[in-house]
This record gives structure tokens, sequence and C-alpha cells, in this order.
């Protein structure tokens, strides 16, 4: 059997007024964090482009989506290691998010194999389907005079579309992950649950930790409570190994690499399915 395994992050990068919070003091402790752990496939929300630079900076052998779609650039991109993974499709879906470029990002990749590995008669997959969000915040405008949580709505699109991207590729035995800055911890996770889609920590039976705020970041952020915003999450064709929240990472000059926590997972591709054994 030719298994797999890879690590994925999810890293709200954080801006204030579109711009990167607290730069360019950030800069050197996010290079670090990045360069530290080198995650093989990395997404990302609330992209800037000077963030940008010190990925690419940090991850020399990865690449990303460039397209004319100007989300890609300040919203959410996927970075990908070129000597692990070949990029096959990419595209966005709207799913509801009220901020104008916010989408449901996402990335086909085949891994890379040997001509052998390749002709194994018990390799299950071979592909890997990447797709991040950033779902609308509790506090929005629309919310609070509505009453109506609008992540219910966008995590219900969610899965649909992760669904019919399956369908259009015809592949029964796709792994797929989907992260992101869902700004809950309660419905959307139960609802992509209900979907097939369980997240890395549950199925590891880990408590989830809080990914929000990291401190010290700006007055306003650090006087929130601390919750689970932020996830991964997998159906199963993607076994979680390990999982954790890169919290208080010990950075030059005491700065947070951002208001949010990283999170990352590695994951073995290629076992499937995997039963898990929650109830």
């Amino acid at each position: 059997m030719n298994v797999h395994r890879i690590s994925v992050m999810t890293f709200n990068m954080w801006k204030v007024n579109n711009y990167p919070g607290n730069w360019p003091h950030r800069r050197l402790p996010i290079l670090e964090c990045l360069t530290t752990f080198t995650p093989d496939i990395l997404s990302v929300q609330e992209l800037h482009p000077l963030f940008h630079e010190v990925i690419v900076e940090a991850l020399p052998t990865h690449a990303y989506v460039q397209d004319d779609f100007s989300g890609w650039q300040t919203e959410s991109n996927i970075y990908f290691n070129t000597n692990t993974f070949d990029l096959i499709e990419y595209g966005i879906s709207d799913i509801g998010m009220k901020e104008p470029l916010r989408r449901l990002f996402w990335v086909l990749l085949k891994i890379k194999t040997t001509k052998e590995q390749h002709v194994s008669e018990n390799q299950t997959t071979q592909k890997i389907l990447v797709a991040t969000a950033h779902y609308t915040w509790e506090g929005h405008a629309e919310e609070c005079n509505s009453n109506i949580n609008l992540r219910k709505e966008q995590a219900q699109r969610t899965a649909t579309t992760l669904h019919d991207l399956q369908s259009k590729f015809d592949d029964p035995h796709l792994a797929m992950l989907f992260m992101g800055d869902l700004n809950e911890n309660f419905h959307p996770r139960r609802i992509l649950r209900e979907a097939g889609f369980i997240d890395c920590f549950s199925t590891l039976r880990l408590p989830s930790l809080p990914t929000h705020p990291q401190r010290p970041s700006i007055p306003h952020e650090d006087n929130l409570s601390d919750v689970t915003l932020d996830w991964i999450m997998q159906n199963n064709y993607a076994r979680p190994i390990l999982a954790n929240v890169l919290r208080n990472m010990i950075c030059t000059a005491g700065f947070s690499i951002s208001d949010h926590c990283p999170v990352m997972c590695i994951f073995e591709i290629g076992s499937g399915p995997y039963i898990s054994n929650l109830k």
C-alpha cells in the first residue's frame, strides 16, 4: 500500500482595515513560523501582497494559484509543495459570504508518485482536493440586524459544493480537506460533520484548543474571549495522525504571528477509507 503523509496548515494572517496588522513587526515572526513548520499545504485567509512576499520567501518550493480574480491575492490562496504535488485544477465557488471577494477557494492536486507506485493495485487515491474559506463574522451588520446565523448557510453551501466537486471529478476515493476561519465553533462544525467532514481534533479525540485571540495583538482583539474559530476537516479518505494549534510561538521581539493561531495537521493519504470510531 502506497501511503503518503502530508502536513497541512490553515492560517488567518490578520489584516486591519485591509492592511497587515502590527506591520512590519510581524514579518519576521511569520517567516520564523513558516520556516519552522514548512507545511506541504498552506491555506491562508486575509491574504495581502506583503504576506504573500513572506510566504514565497519562507516556502520557495511552493506554488500557488495565479488567477485574475483578486480574491486570490487579497482574501485566500492555497500554497502547495511542488516536490510533492502537481496542480490539476482550481476554482472558486460563491457560498454566501457577505464580503465581496470571499469565496470557497479550492485546488485539486495530484500526489507525485513513482511509476511503481502508480500501478500499484492497492493505491486507493493519488489526488487530493483542498478547499479553504473565511466565513462571515458573527458581528457583521446583517447578522446583527436580522438575528440570522449567516454561517449556517455558508457551511451548508460548503458541503454541497464539496460533494458536487467530488461528483465532477468522478473519484469515489478522493481525499478531501476543508479548512479555514469559520468564525464559529458549533454550527459549521456540526453541519459539515453531518455531511461527512469531521474536524481533525474530534477524529483524534483531542480537545479543540482556542485559536483566537492570540495575545498580544491589539486591545480590542485582546479583550475578546478565547474561542476556537479555525478548523481543519477531512473526509474518510484522509486520516489525521497528529494535530495542534500553534499557540504562543516563541518569536523574535515578542510579537505574535497573528491575532489567530495557525492550526496544523499531519494526514495520511492512500490508506482509506478510514473508519472513525467516533459515535
